[in-house]
């Protein structure tokens, strides 16, 4: 069995929650639990293929023990959508978001300009000759957005992701912002989360991208004269 074949049955595996990646180049099974491992209704049915994007929540998760989402945005409805999440079998998190119904929808598919995860994508995804108002020049400029979450007593943080992990690059050309990541966490977690949580965040999504670059062909290619 050649590296390939191992790496595509080890990503099956990752997908149905078997086994994770503890950090870089090991792997390990998940403990059997008797306890679900989502939070229903959490993620928007989507066909946008999250690629290397889960091996990048999960290690967030490890790493902070925070609930972590990934949203992209639909330029049609102007809504950000949550397609991908790791930690959200979090027994808190799933017990105060039985509570909260509501949240849950909110957490999963709302307009952009709602909190964090949209807001980080919305001010980017502005020309820079657009005039922004001051909170979303404010997120131009430090690359992070924090704001309450849906659930009450939470809080969102999020930075903005300008190419899925595995998804082709174009030399030379700049990309734009496709996604956005977010710790999903109680507000009397430790610490100021924009330096504990915006700072990681950042380097975990740019250490992911570029470990899993893929070059894309040019798409047409120059012909030298005879």
């Amino acid at each position: 069995m050649d590296e390939e074949e191992v790496r595509r049955r080890l990503l099956q595996l990752f997908k149905a929650k078997v086994c994770f990646r503890p950090r870089s180049g090991y792997w390990e099974l998940r403990p059997i639990s008797a306890v679900a491992t989502g939070t229903p209704g959490l993620v928007h049915s989507s066909t946008t293929p999250l690629l290397d994007a889960a091996p990048l929540l999960e290690d967030l998760h490890s790493r902070t023990e925070q609930a972590v989402l990934l949203h992209t945005y639909s330029p049609i409805t102007g809504e950000r959508l949550c397609i991908g999440a790791a930690g959200a079998h979090d027994e808190r998190l799933r017990r105060e978001l039985a509570t909260v119904p509501r949240a849950v929808d909110r957490l999963r598919r709302a307009p952009l300009d709602s909190d964090a995860p949209g807001l980080v994508m919305l001010a980017n995804l502005a020309g820079h000759d657009v005039p922004l108002r001051e909170d979303l020049r404010q997120i131009r400029s430090t690359q992070v957005a924090l704001t309450k979450a849906p659930l009450p007593g939470w809080f969102l943080v999020s930075v903005p992701v300008r190419r899925l992990p595995g998804a082709p690059a174009t030399p030379g050309a700049e990309p734009r912002v496709v996604a956005s990541v977010s710790i999903l966490a109680p507000i009397h977690a430790h610490g100021d989360p924009l330096v504990a949580y915006g700072r990681l965040m950042r380097n975990a999504v740019q250490t992911a991208i570029e470990s899993s670059v893929v070059i894309s062909q040019p798409r047409f290619a120059t012909v030298q004269a005879a």
